[in-house]
């Protein structure tokens, strides 16, 4: 096994497509193609799926993605090429989309606030994307849901929020008086993505448990404000997990849906590294006392048998 197409598949699950990934590495795409197909033979393994032009990481990619970052990372600091800068007053955190702007105002208004000499540095991505920038410590913490079947013995977590996850569409919408997911198996979708987990999983998840075909997504949106947009001037419906993303002028023209079925619940996460320094410890408390009373945290995950463990957003 070559170190290289390791390197390979990160950028096809950062990526989402060979083209995508060749470009960004610098390389053919038949490199890229070759080496996927040598590291599935080598393995055993299925390391993608397709979902319509994306390819879709299976559990174990990322999961090889994940022990792969720390394995370079090691390499890196035997031989000593590994120099990254501290800056005390500098917090960088990821997020997923939704919770950059669930979270945002008050991650700002814990960190920054009055103090002098700080600064908060915010990046978005998807959980898989994310969870690897903090094994490579690019990021001191992440807000995410939790993949199913993540074990990460670096890397600790502590539970936020709950999501409920609904269906929106817009005011007069032909499906806005539907009341089960029966009635929408013909609609079409707009997601937040591309994203290894994007919320369309949720709905597809919904809809696959009924032993329905999945929603036809027809449109993937780069963040939730252009997607509720969308949403609002057209007859495109949309999975929205938090109510804090529906405001503004958007908000009056778009309502949620009233299902009979409830799509499935997930959790949002804080990860950091583990263990923590005192100084990040203290932080990372701050943070959860922070996030929890704004975004009205659970102390405990797993009150109800319903939720789902790794939704993402």
């Amino acid at each position: 096994m070559y170190f290289r197409h390791l390197d390979y598949l990160r950028l096809v699950i950062a990526h989402g497509s060979f083209a995508a990934a060749a470009q960004a590495g610098s390389v053919t795409q038949s490199a890229i193609s070759h080496g996927m197909k040598q590291l599935q033979a080598e393995l055993g393994h299925r390391l993608f799926t397709r979902v319509g032009r994306r390819l879709v990481p299976t559990e174990f990619a990322l999961q090889l993605a994940r022990e792969s970052v720390m394995l370079a990372d090691r390499v890196d600091a035997l031989t000593g090429t590994v120099s990254r800068p501290v800056d005390a007053g500098l917090l960088r955190i990821g997020l997923t989309p939704s919770a950059a702007l669930v979270c945002g105002l008050a991650l700002y208004t814990h960190w920054c606030g009055d103090a002098t000499g700080r600064s908060l540095q915010l990046h978005s991505a998807d959980e898989g994307q994310l969870l690897a920038s903090l094994s490579r410590r690019e990021v001191d913490f992440v807000i995410s849901p939790r993949p199913r079947g993540y074990r990460e013995v670096h890397v600790a977590c502590e539970p936020l929020y709950r999501l409920q996850p609904m269906v929106w569409a817009r005011r007069g919408h032909a499906l806005a008086t539907a009341h089960s997911l029966e009635d929408l198996q013909h609609a079409n979708w707009a997601i937040v993505g591309p994203s290894v987990r994007g919320p369309v999983n949720v709905l597809t998840e919904a809809f696959s448990v009924r032993n329905m075909e999945p929603p036809h997504v027809m449109v993937s949106c780069p963040d939730y404000p252009s997607m509720l947009n969308l949403v609002a001037h057209t007859d495109l419906l949309a999975v929205v997990p938090h109510p804090a993303l529906v405001s503004g002028e958007l908000s009056p023209l778009i309502a949620s849906l009233k299902l009979r079925e409830t799509l499935p619940l997930y959790e949002m996460w804080l990860f950091h590294a583990a263990p923590l320094g005192v100084a990040m410890a203290e932080i990372a408390q701050q943070l959860l006392h922070s996030l929890a009373s704004t975004t009205g945290s659970r102390s405990r995950v797993g009150d109800d048998e319903d939720t789902a463990d790794g939704r993402a957003t």
